[in-house]
C-alpha cells in the first residue's frame, strides 16, 4: 500500500490516527497506537483530553502534511522524543533533541534508591553531584523532590549542559543547582573531598553490543552516552576511583548498571576498599538496575 495514498484518504483525525497505527506497526513500533496519538497530540498542540475531542473534527491539508512527516520520522526508528522534543521523567517535563541520551522510566529507580538515604535539608545541607547529567534528568529530580540541597551537574558534552540548564529554567529549578563542563568528578579540586552523594547513570553498553540493539538507540542516540568500552565497565571503574578524593567518609555512591552488571560492578567496588552497606535494587520490571553504597568513615 502506498503511504501517500492512504494518508490523504484518510477525512477525520480518528481515521488518521488509524492508519498512522498501520504503518507504525509495519515498520516495528511496538507501540503504534500509543505513539500515533502522541504524534498526533505533539501536532495539534493538545493534550490527550484535547485529542480525544477533535477525534471527529476533518482533517486539514496542513495537519495531514506535518502529521504524515512526523509518522515519517517514527517509522524511520527516531525516537519519540526525539520528534516530539520532550519526554515525562519523575514528576518533570524534559526538553531533549539529538545528541542527548533520551531519560529512561527505569533511572527512576536511581532517584527513589537515592531519596531512601537522603536527609531532608532542613536537618542539614547537603553536596550532591549527578555525573553525566545529560539532559538533567537525575539532578533536576533530586533538586525536585529534595529541595534546599545543593546539587551539582557535570556532562562533557555541551550540547547536553545546554539542554539541561534550558530544562532547570523550564521546570523552575535554578535554585541551588549548578552545571559543570567536564568529564566525571574531573572539574572538582582534589584537596578534600566534598560531596556527601555521588549519583550516575554512566555508559555501561559493551561497545560490542550497541549494534545489536533496536535503531531508536544504536542509530539515534549518542554513542559517547551508551559505550562503556569493551566490558561496559570502564566509567564505574573511573568514578570510583575518583571518590577517594570527592566523596566524604560516610556518603554516598549510586549507579545505574546493565541487568547483568551486577556482580561485575560489586566488585569494582570491593576491589576498592572504600565502600560497605552496598545493596542492590530492582526496577520496576524487576531486573537489576541501581547499585547503592556508602563510603566507609574511616
Amino acid at each position: 500500500m502506498n503511504r501517500d495514498s492512504d494518508f490523504k484518504a484518510c477525512a477525520t483525525v480518528k481515521a488518521l490516527l488509524k492508519c498512522a497505527a498501520v504503518h507504525l506497526s509495519r515498520a516495528g513500533i511496538s507501540t503504534p497506537e500509543l505513539d500515533a496519538e502522541l504524534l498526533m497530540m505533539h501536532q495539534l498542540g493538545v493534550d490527550r483530553t484535547g485529542l480525544f475531542m477533535v477525534q471527529r473534527d476533518p482533517v486539514s491539508q496542513d495537519v495531514l502534511a506535518g502529521f504524515q512527516a512526523l509518522v515519517q520520522r517514527r517509522c524511520g526508528r527516531e525516537p519519540l522524543a526525539y520528534i516530539t522534543e520532550s519526554t515525562g521523567f519523575w514528576d518533570l517535563d524534559l526538553d531533549v533533541k539529538p545528541g542527548v541520551l533520551v531519560p529512561r522510566p527505569d533511572t527512576e529507580t536511581l532517584i527513589e534508591a537515592a531519596l531512601e538515604v537522603l536527609p531532608a535539608a532542613t536537618e542539614k545541607q547537603r553536596r550532591l553531584v549527578d555525573l553525566g547529567t545529560g539532559s538533567g534528568a537525575i539532578a533536576l529530580s533530586m533538586a525536585s523532590a529534595s529541595p534546599g540541597h545543593l546539587v551539582f551537574a557535570t556532562d562533557r558534552s555541551p550540547l547536553a549542559l545546554d539542554v539541561a540548564r534550558s530544562n532547570a529554567r523550564k521546570n523552575g529549578l535554578q535554585e541551588n543547582l549548578f552545571f559543570v563542563c567536564g568529564l566525571w568528578l574531573s572539574p572538582f579540586s582534589r584537596k578534600a573531598p566534598s560531596f556527601d552523594m555521588v549519583l550516575s547513570n554512566p555508559p555501561y553498553i559493551p561497545t560490542k553490543d550497541i549494534d545489536v540493539l533496536e535503531p531508536e538507540v544504536s542509530v539515534f542516540e549518542p554513542r559517547l552516552a551508551l559505550d562503556g568500552d569493551e566490558d561496559g565497565l570502564r566509567d564505574y571503574r573511573a568514578i570510583v576511583g575518583e571518590c577517594m578524593y570527592h566523596l566524604k567518609p560516610g556518603g554516598w555512591l549510586l549507579f545505574e548498571m546493565g541487568w547483568d552488571q551486577k556482580e561485575a560492578v560489586r566488585e569494582i567496588l570491593d576491589d576498592s576498599r572504600l565502600f560497605e552497606e552496598i545493596s542492590h535494587i530492582n526496577d520496576y520490571a524487576g531486573n537489576n538496575r541501581v547499585v547503592r553504597a556508602r563510603r566507609k568513615r574511616w
